[in-house]
C-alpha cells in the first residue's frame, strides 16, 4: 500500500455538509498560461508549478524548508524544564513509515510557502484518543468545508486527488496556514504578493530564449526598392530564415543581392535595461520570503552585508517565525491528543546554530548581570529564553 493509498483508506462522510463548489479544482488553469490566479479563488495548482518551473522561487521555498526543518525543538512542561522522551517525541521523529520527521517539517513549510496552508491528517488513534502515524496531504488539494455555527467554524475537510475524493473531520486535520485578511479558511501564500515579479520573470525568460532561437538577433525587416511578386518574397525569407535564424547559426557572415536592406525594428536588450529588470523581480521574490541573496548564491550585497551577517538575519527574520507557527500549531492540535491538562508545549531550540552564537554569549553575559543582580536562576533563564536548570534533591538527584 503507497502513501495516497494509506491516507484514502481513513475517511469519514458522517456529519459533513455538501462541498459548495464540487467544481473547484477542475479545469484548473495551468503556469503555461503566464498568470498566477487570485488566491481568493482558492486554485493554488499554479503556485505550487512555480516550485518545479520559477529557479528564485525553488531556491526560496528549498532554503526556508531545508533550514526550518533541520531546527532542534524541545517538549517542555509548564514549569519550562525539558521532557527528553514521550511518545508525542516519538511521533514526530518518525510520524509514518514512508517519511522522517525532517521530511514531514519539511513538507510543512514548503507548502506553507507555496500555497499559505499546511495540512496534516492524523491517523491510527489508540485506545487513548492518540495518533500513531501523521500524514501529510497536498494542499492544493484540499477544500475546507465551513461549519454552519461560530461553535463549529469548520465541519471538515475535502481532499480530492484524481478520481479519489475523502472526507475528514476537522479533529482529524492540522491545519498550518498564513495569515489572511481577505479569508479566514485560508492561508495567503508569500507568492501572491510576488505574482507580478513573477510572470515579468517568465515574460523576461520567454522572450530570452526567443532571443536566442532567431539567432541572438532582433526582429528586423528586409527591404529593397523594388517590387517583388510572391514567389521572390517568399524565397527570400525561406533562404534568410535557412541560413541565419537558430543559435546555433549565429554569427554568420549574411550577403544581401538584389539591393536588399536590412532594418532592426526592435529595442536591443541593452535599450530595454533587460538584466536590471530580471534583477529587480528577483530581488522582490527574495524579499517577500524574507531570503537574504547570500542564501540563494547570489554575491552581489556581500560588501554591504556578510554571508554571516545574512544567515542571522535569515534566521531571525524567517527561520525563527515559521518554526514558532509551526510549533505553536502542534501545541494547540496535536500535544492535547497526549496531554489532557494542555501544561507541556513546543519551543525552539537555538542553541546548536552556529550564525547565532554571538547572540548566545550576549545573552550569558546579560544572565551574569541578572544573576550579580540577585535574580535567580530560573527567573534569568525563563527571561533570556535560556534553558531552566534542573531540581535537584540533597543528593543532588533531579526531582521529577
Amino acid at each position: 500500500m503507497n502513501l495516497i493509498q494509506k491516507i484514502f483508506q481513513k475517511t469519514d462522510k458522517k456529519n459533513l455538509a455538501a462541498p459548495t463548489n464540487l467544481n473547484m479544482f477542475m479545469n484548473l488553469p495551468r503556469l503555461g498560461d503566464n498568470i498566477l490566479p487570485s488566491p481568493s479563488s482558492h486554485n493554488y495548482a499554479p503556485y505550487t508549478e512555480t516550485y518545479g518551473d520559477k529557479a528564485w522561487v525553488y531556491a526560496c521555498v528549498n532554503v526556508i524548508a531545508e533550514t526550518t526543518s533541520t531546527a532542534d525543538f524541545v517538549l517542555k512542561n509548564e514549569e519550562g524544564q525539558v521532557i527528553p522522551k514521550h511518545p508525542v517525541l516519538d511521533l514526530l521523529y518518525r510520524p509514518n513509515r514512508f517519511m522522517s520527521g525532517r521530511s514531514l517539517r519539511q513538507w510543512i513549510i514548503a507548502s506553507l510557502e507555496l500555497t499559505g496552508n499546511a495540512y496534516i491528517l492524523k491517523d491510527k488513534l489508540n485506545s487513548r484518543g492518540e495518533p500513531r502515524e501523521l500524514f501529510p496531504l497536498l494542499s492544493q488539494l484540499v477544500e475546507v468545508i465551513p461549519g454552519k455555527s461560530s461553535q463549529e467554524p469548520i465541519a471538515g475537510y475535502k481532499y480530492r486527488a484524481g478520481a479519489k475524493t475523502a472526507y475528514y473531520k476537522a479533529s482529524d486535520i492540522i491545519h498550518f496556514k498564513y495569515f489572511n485578511p481577505f479569508d479566514f479558511f485560508y492561508g495567503l501564500s508569500p507568492l501572491a504578493a510576488a505574482r507580478k515579479s513573477i510572470e515579468n520573470l517568465d515574460k523576461a525568460e520567454t522572450y530570452n530564449r526567443a532571443f536566442f532561437d532567431n539567432c541572438g538577433t532582433l526582429s528586423g525587416i528586409l527591404y529593397t526598392e523594388g517590387k517583388l511578386d510572391e514567389q521572390s518574397r517568399t524565397r527570400i525569407i525561406n533562404a534568410w530564415n535557412s541560413k541565419y535564424r537558430s543559435a546555433a547559426k549565429a554569427h554568420q557572415v549574411a550577403l544581401l543581392e538584389g539591393g536588399l536592406k536590412w532594418q532592426n525594428t526592435a529595442l536591443s536588450q541593452k535599450d530595454m535595461d533587460f538584466i536590471s529588470s530580471m534583477q529587480l523581480s528577483r530581488e522582490t521574490i527574495l524579499a517577500v520570503f524574507h531570503v537574504p541573496p547570500a542564501l540563494v548564491g547570489v554575491f552581489e550585497h556581500s560588501p554591504q552585508f556578510t554571508t554571516k551577517e545574512q544567515q542571522r538575519i535569515f534566521w531571525q527574520t524567517c527561520i525563527h517565525p515559521k518554526q514558532t507557527l509551526m510549533l505553536e500549531t502542534l501545541t494547540e492540535f496535536l500535544l492535547p491528543h497526549f496531554d489532557t491538562t494542555c501544561t507541556m508545549y513546543f519551543d525552539k531550540d537555538i542553541s546548536n546554530i552556529s550564525a547565532l552564537k554571538e547572540d548566545e554569549l550576549q545573552r550569558a553575559q546579560a544572565a551574569k548581570i541578572y544573576f550579580e543582580m540577585g535574580f535567580n536562576k530560573n527567573e534569568i533563564a525563563l527571561a533570556l529564553g535560556l534553558p531552566l536548570s534542573p531540581t535537584k534533591n540533597k543528593k543532588g538527584e533531579k526531582i521529577k
